[in-house]
């Protein structure tokens, strides 16, 4: 049976990688605060701190973040600099308690802060992931416990990411037939994707097959010897590598296998990582506080997989307790498979006759453009309007607010963007408008040099406007 004492430098190398996947995250998210909640942003950040404060329904204990202390723009981008700073220091495996420890409160902050533009799956991941990473580095070797209950995440993320697709009933799972959709319908396609979605029907079928034999048997090999644990990381890496190649997920598929580097013991490791140093004998406190806390942290891991497949009032009691701290999350994507590409097309206009489109910096604008790889960098607004044709337009809030600071013509929200027509002034009429997006063949790619044909499928928004004396 395997032990922490195998694991010595690959539980190392998963602290530093995951100290390299939280400077991406903030990263990125450094460069795109101020126009999604900052004070001329999208969704102001004070804007909801007053409204929660207004609220009875909600304590401040249930979203436990720094903000509530300042909401200022300098105090947001203080604090994910901070972050970034305490990543660096992880990478470099200088204190590494502290810098976790503290990521924990900051990503977390910043995780409630964001509101729609931070409603990822993956966030909670990280965030959970970290604070296993914050126990497993307060001994060396690891607390057998903690050590434990880390694998056991890694387990509980493919098997519940394998089951939501076939407990939703959706066809196009149960017939292995989604992949013939996903590949054009997903989020944000890249190159890649263009040419996958060429690929012969039973091909795809197969690779569907090959994604549910490794989220729902491989993860089970976690818990074998250390030959077996290699293979599992072997296919976890395989099925992460294809996910990345034909996709842009954000730093999911990176931040999957950092996670599952501890599954290496340290005999398959490079030389110049250096060899595992005795260890040192952990003091009783430490070793009865970390024992605690692996079992606490395996115990709401339990609940949560039993309450994915049996539901209880006594599950969710528990859980709900914890939820707000999001160490116990319930995991899952693409439960249904979408099948057509609705793009929300944004278009002003000063007469209301002739309108000019505004384009987003990465996902499928004009039919001309070659979709990109972007990731690990997540552009959060591309990624929000990707949703937008699931729900009506009355109940997308952020989005009314987003069309109206077009208007206003706020260069903070306009940096979000990769063209905007009305470079000198904003336009009297803004209005959103539905296509479907295809991805067109080889022919048609060769002779015209588009990668997308759309059609016209309806209005998403009426036509806005703003009165002149209300315009900034």
């Amino acid at each position: 049976m395997w032990t922490p004492e195998h694991y010595l430098l690959s539980s190392s190398l998963f602290l530093k990688l995951l100290g390299a996947i939280f400077f991406i995250a903030l990263g990125s998210l450094f460069v795109q605060i101020k126009g999604l909640i900052g004070s001329r942003g999208i969704l102001p950040l004070k804007e909801f701190i007053n409204l929660i404060g207004r609220s009875r329904g909600i304590s401040k204990r249930r979203l436990p973040m720094l903000f509530w202390i300042n909401a200022e723009d300098r105090f947001i981008q203080g604090t994910i600099l901070l972050g970034l700073i305490a990543s660096i220091l992880l990478i470099q495996g200088i204190w590494s308690p502290l810098q976790l420890a503290l990521l924990f409160v900051i990503y977390l902050s910043v995780f409630y802060a964001g509101q729609e533009f931070l409603s990822f799956g993956w966030e909670l991941f990280l965030i959970e992931i970290t604070a296993h990473a914050f126990l497993l580095s307060c001994s060396y070797p690891a607390n057998p416990m903690v050590f434990f209950s880390l694998n056991f995440l890694l387990f509980r993320f493919h098997i519940q990411a394998g089951a939501v697709k076939l407990e939703s009933c959706d066809l196009n799972w149960r017939n292995l037939s989604a992949l013939k959709f996903h590949y054009q319908s997903q989020p944000l396609p890249n190159t890649q994707a263009w040419f996958f979605h060429k690929l012969p029907l039973p091909l795809q079928k197969l690779s569907c097959l090959y994604m549910f034999f490794v989220e729902l048997v491989v993860p089970f090999g976690i818990f074998f010897e250390d030959t077996v644990r290699l293979i599992v990381f072997s296919q976890f890496f395989l099925l992460q590598f294809f996910i990345w190649l034909t996709g842009n997920f954000s730093y999911l598929n990176y931040m999957t296998i950092a996670l599952s580097v501890v599954l290496l013991p340290d005999w398959v490791l490079p030389d110049f990582l250096g060899n595992a140093a005795p260890a040192a004998p952990t003091p009783l406190w430490l070793n009865l506080f970390l024992y605690a806390g692996g079992s606490a942290l395996f115990f709401l891991q339990v609940l949560r997989l039993y309450d994915h497949f049996a539901p209880t009032h006594f599950c969710k009691k528990i859980l709900s307790f914890t939820a707000p701290y999001c160490i116990a999350n319930r995991y899952g994507i693409f439960a249904v498979m979408t099948t057509k590409r609705i793009e929300i097309v944004i278009e002003g206009s000063d007469d209301g006759l002739h309108w000019k489109e505004y384009c987003f910096k990465y996902k499928p604008s004009e039919i001309s453009r070659r979709p990109r790889r972007i990731s690990p960098f997540q552009p959060r607004l591309d990624w929000q309007v990707w949703f937008l044709p699931f729900r009506s337009f009355r109940q997308e809030v952020w989005f009314q607010r987003f069309l109206f600071a077009l208007l206003e013509g706020r260069e903070e929200v306009l940096g979000l963007l990769r063209l905007n027509p009305f470079p000198e002034k904003p336009p009297r009429l803004i209005r959103a408008l539905a296509y479907e997006y295809v991805f067109t063949d080889f022919k048609e790619l060769s002779k015209t040099g588009n990668w997308w044909k759309r059609t016209y499928v309806g209005s998403y928004s009426p036509t806005l406007a703003i009165k002149e004396v209300d315009r900034p």
